[in-house]
């Protein structure tokens, strides 16, 4: 019995480091061969080394040498006016993540190594992720990876598929304090708009894992802060103010939506935060509808909890929204209509309606809307979810 799985796991430890090096291989050719401005191609050249990720090779790497050399990896908020600036304002966690990738020889044969081991990364966390919440059609993965949310992650270096494993982690697990506490408390370190993932623990009564969550969030980000010396940390709150200041309107959030048809930035924020904290009672109520099933009052709270999220952020950028891949993940583990709706942005990135910097334009605000508002609400929806007790999986 033993030898047979052994097999298995040869043939999938071989399978991984074949994608491993074909993949990087295959997107350098493809970025070598075509240069237009789309969305694959300069995912390709990511993957491949031939470009420079903006988030991973402008920010965060430079962040990471800077701990190494024992700077603060902050810029002095008075000093930024936005793009093309763009500061490093995670916690000092990410950078000290990242320092393994920025010891090692940035290029080699006019390849960035760094760029492309990050890449593979993110590629990994996002087939992770949903074999985590128990998607098994090799189709969702597939069509996954030509998201374009998923493609601009790559392209710019971004942690959202770092951000969707974590949440994919805390879901499968939630039952497990200790690994559901750790992975929230890590996403929120990383994105502190995903706070509403501990109340959503606490809302399902998982109290214990919403306090670990806290903890270790706090822990993590004390103990990032400690090993760089408190270097920026007086400035960091008004740098994410001034940041806040700069790119908010100029986003994808609900308050640039409500900025760009005219409401005053102080009535936008106000209602922002009072859609934000109704979708939470929303979550609330889901979880207490003992009418549903356990798995399925879990699972309607998590979407809701993280609808609020993406609701009350400040700023939100096109590549956050492959973590809209939970709630469909939740809601149809096999291949369905729903799992193209993130693929309709393919259209409007060729109809000039997908912009990484929107700046109030109607046409891509409201587009990418309603791809969010069509995934969330859909996935509401009762059934479809593929684990224990799923009507879809005891037939299949």
């Amino acid at each position: 019995m033993q030898e047979p799985s052994g097999r298995r796991l040869t043939v999938l430890v071989c399978a991984i480091l074949a994608a491993a090096v074909l993949l990087p291989v295959g997107a350098h050719a493809i970025a070598t061969r075509y240069h237009d401005d789309s969305l694959w191609a300069n995912a390709a050249g990511s993957l491949g080394g031939s470009n420079r990720p903006g988030d991973f090779g402008y920010v965060f790497l430079p962040a990471a040498n800077d701990v190494l050399a024992g700077r603060s990896p902050y810029m002095d908020p008075d000093l930024f006016n936005g793009p093309p600036q763009a500061p490093y304002a995670y916690p000092p966690l990410l950078a000290l993540l990242v320092t393994p990738l920025a010891v090692l020889p940035e290029t080699v044969a006019h390849v960035l190594v760094p760029g492309v081991l990050f890449s593979l990364l993110l590629v990994a966390a996002t087939v992770g992720a949903l074999y985590l919440f128990d998607v098994r059609d090799w189709r969702c993965y597939l069509v996954a990876l030509l998201y374009p949310f998923t493609l601009e992650a790559i392209e710019y270096g971004a942690v959202g598929p770092v951000l969707l494993l974590l949440i994919a982690l805390a879901w499968r697990y939630r039952d497990r304090p200790a690994v559901t506490g750790a992975a929230v408390g890590g996403s929120t370190v990383l994105k502190l708009f995903l706070w509403p993932l501990a109340v959503w623990l606490a809302l399902t009564g998982r109290v214990r894992a919403a306090a670990l969550a806290v903890a270790a969030g706090v822990a993590l980000a004390l103990g990032s802060w400690a090993a760089v010396g408190f270097h920026g940390v007086s400035a960091y709150p008004r740098l994410l103010r001034k940041l806040a200041d700069v790119e908010a309107e100029n986003s994808y959030s609900a308050f640039a939506i409500l900025h760009a048809v005219g409401l005053p930035d102080a009535a936008a924020r106000a209602v922002v935060i009072v859609a934000g904290l109704g979708i939470l009672a929303l979550a609330a109520r889901a979880a207490r509808n003992f009418a549903d099933t356990m798995l399925e009052r879990d699972r309607r709270s998590l979407i809701l909890s993280l609808g609020a999220a993406l609701v009350l952020t400040p700023i939100l950028w096109l590549h956050y929204l492959v973590l809209l891949l939970v709630p469909i993940a939740l809601a149809r583990p096999r291949f369905s209509a729903l799992w193209v709706v993130p693929l309709v942005p393919t259209v409007f990135e060729a109809l000039n309606w997908y912009r990484g910097w929107p700046t109030g334009d109607g046409r891509a605000l409201t587009s990418v809307a309603v791809v969010i508002a069509v995934v969330v609400v859909a996935s509401l929806r009762r059934g479809g979810v593929g684990y224990e007790g799923d009507p879809q999986r005891a037939a299949g």
